[in-house]
């Protein structure tokens, strides 16, 4: 347990450090087009979302990541409509639910470099990029990298232009139904890039430069008021943003939706999940079981010889227990000293004396006794105390300390 928690300190320092690094290094920034009402990179929609509220005070500006067919469902009255994306070709359902709206006294301000679609076909419209249009390129070599727009039949903005890098704001409307639409802005080449085209009580105005609604053009010189002139036309109202036709359905529907779009609140989460993953891995794994204490099995031999012994005593039959223990000592002296005791003689009682070192007389006191006892058919107590004695100090020599040995085994 002490290695694990080393690891989780090691993790959690690693972790800590790499969050720190995270917040206090420079941020690199992310070029993607993305006109997100909540992003602050160049290209992302942070600086009109704070100051489209100014545009229309009094009202609400929602924001959304449904098609213009699903918000058309929920409304009770005509709206604005808000839409910024790269390209515009939206499904049949959605223009009708758009058109509708439209028609009933509502308006639409929609800015992308290219439409295409259903849309693009009821409007008559058609857009185009005069970088590849026949000489487009070589009247773009002829003039500087800075593009000018200016509105139309305006007179106080007649003269006033708008600068912005031209390698973004090439695109134009190459043709238009000229009964019911007209020109709000120009290029420098007098091509149209926003123009109004009525429908039924209302309008929908058509722009193709969304990049001058994003942060990094807003931001600069005059340009807020080239993107307040462009709103203008919209009349006073509610207004619904829908992020749908660029991002898709990009919003988080997680509770957690502050804290995955907050980078360093979504990476401290990240990591504690994986913090968890890791502690429940190692706490999964399998640990070495408490070895439980087994009792040793008792050994019943003593009280098993206790049993017989005491059978033996109930009985009285001293003559049987000591032909048992004379057995016993016969088998001991031809195992251990390899001697025959088929017959007993001098010579056999000479020889296990030396062999035993026990001295002759107490070999031979022990045979005379045994020999006593085996003629004879029953003997006392006593007897066979005095045999059992006899048989278990055989063999027993006592060294210079005092000690005795049994060489008996």
């Amino acid at each position: 347990m002490k290695r694990e928690i080393k690891y989780f300190i090691l993790l959690g320092c690693a972790a800590l450090i790499y969050l720190l690094f995270k917040l206090f290094s420079p941020r690199d920034l992310n070029w993607s087009v993305t006109f997100n009402s909540e992003d602050k990179n160049p290209f992302g929609g942070y600086a009109l979302h704070a100051l489209i509220g100014d545009l229309f005070p009094g009202y609400h500006v929602k924001h959304s990541y449904n098609t213009m067919y699903e918000l058309y469902d929920s409304l009770d009255r005509p709206v604005n409509f808000l839409s910024l994306s790269t390209s515009f070709g939206a499904e049949r359902e959605d223009v009708e639910s758009l058109l509708t709206n439209i028609e009933k006294g509502g308006f639409a301000f929609i800015s992308a470099q290219y439409f295409y679609g259903r849309l693009a076909d009821t409007l008559k419209l058609m857009t185009s990029d005069y970088y590849f249009d026949g000489d487009g390129y070589s009247i773009y070599m002829n003039r500087n990298d800075t593009a000018a727009l200016r509105f139309v039949n305006i007179p106080p903005r007649t003269s006033h232009t708008y600068l912005y890098p031209r390698n973004n704001i090439h695109q134009y409307i190459e043709s238009f139904d000229s009964l019911t639409t007209s020109v709000i802005t120009v290029n420098d080449l007098d091509l149209p890039v926003t123009v109004r085209v009525k429908w039924g009580k209302g309008s929908i105005i058509i722009n193709t430069t969304p990049l001058v609604f994003s942060n990094a053009y807003l931001l600069t010189g005059d340009n807020p008021d080239f993107v307040a002139t462009s709103l203008s036309h919209l009349p006073p109202g509610d207004v619904l943003w829908t992020e749908y036709y660029h991002l898709g359905r990009a919003e988080v529907q997680s509770p957690l939706r502050y804290i995955l779009t907050t980078e360093p609140l979504k990476w401290a989460y990240y990591l504690a999940l994986a913090a968890m993953l890791l502690f429940m891995f190692f706490e999964a794994k399998r640990k070495q079981r408490i070895i439980p204490v087994i009792k040793p099995l008792a050994n019943t031999s003593l009280e098993f010889v206790s049993t017989i012994g005491n059978l033996y005593l109930q009985n009285a039959d001293h003559k049987d227990i000591a032909e048992k223990k004379i057995t016993y000592f016969l088998e001991q002296v031809r195992s251990r000293y390899w001697l025959n005791t088929q017959k007993i003689s001098e010579d056999f009682i000479v020889t296990l004396a030396k062999r035993s070192g026990t001295s002759t007389e107490k070999v031979r006191a022990i045979f005379s006794q045994i020999k006593s006892i085996q003629s004879r058919g029953q003997i006392s107590a006593d007897e066979l105390v005095g045999l059992n004695d006899a048989i278990d100090g055989f063999g027993q020599t006592t060294n210079t300390n005092g000690n005795t040995n049994n060489q008996q085994g």
